[in-house]
């Protein structure tokens, strides 16, 4: 059995009472470390859990599950995913690979950020499509997600841009360096779709105890330091009253 267990957004203490029964039973632990980051050092998660952790890397699952899928086909495989198993398109891939090639898959969900996201008080049904902002670099400077905030925009709804993570070469885009590249987006585009004044809500450690949330003009949020990471950004689209009247609580 493969199982595919969401752990939540900030530590051990947030998997479900039946998640950490399947780890305590499982032959082997697994824990994708490439989509988000926990509040806790893997140590810290494995004393927490009194099992010892194997971290794979985006390439160990998309290039190299095979060893793993063999394994749920012998015994019973945890598989941890930060938030929740189908977060992420590349553990949808994961799964249709797993039953596939004829192994018993079970999901146990748990919040990420695309449910948590409405602590920022927006609503969850008012969201269109998700975006994520990559790192440009030579040869890979897109510009795609620009024309899906727009598309949203223009329906009066929400985006919610999520930020590059590149956990193997601890770089992880910072709510300021997303603004930078939805800036240099709309220079390569001609856009005029965000300006110093547009209404931008910046999010930093969703789902712990920290957690940050500011809410403001484009031109304020860029300039607020938002510590450590993950971080993500709303651009919020056609506003509710109940919807403005939180904002106000993030306001600084």
């Amino acid at each position: 059995m493969l199982w595919l267990i969401g752990t939540g957004l900030c530590d051990a203490q947030d998997l479900t009472v039946r998640a950490r029964s399947i780890i305590e039973n499982a032959d082997t632990v697994y824990l994708e470390g490439y989509t988000s980051l926990l509040r806790c050092s893997i140590p810290e998660y494995e004393e927490a859990i009194g099992r010892p952790i194997t971290v794979l890397t985006r390439t160990d699952v998309e290039s190299g599950i095979e060893r793993v899928l063999q394994e749920a086909k012998q015994g019973d495989v945890a598989f941890l995913v930060i938030g929740d198993p189908f977060g992420a398109t590349t553990h949808t891939d994961l799964y249709v690979r797993a039953r596939n090639a004829g192994v018993d898959v079970r999901v146990i969900h748990n919040v990420s950020v695309l449910s948590a996201i409405g602590a920022t008080g927006l609503e969850l049904y008012r969201f269109g499509h998700t975006v994520s902002i990559p790192y440009w670099q030579a040869g890979f400077e897109p510009t795609s997600f620009l024309a899906r905030i727009a598309e949203n925009h223009a329906r009066g709804l929400h985006t919610l841009c999520l930020l590059d993570i590149k956990a193997d070469e601890g770089r992880f885009m910072t709510v300021r360096e997303g603004i930078e590249h939805l800036r240099r987006a709309q220079e390569r585009e001609k856009s005029n779709l965000l300006t110093p004044d547009s209404l931008i809500v910046g999010v930093a450690r969703l789902g712990w105890p920290d957690q940050c949330i500011v809410a403001g003009p484009l031109g304020d949020i860029e300039k607020t330091d938002f510590g450590a990471s993950p971080h993500a950004i709303v651009i919020p689209g056609k506003l509710h009253e109940i919807e403005r009247e939180m904002l106000t609580f993030w306001k600084q």
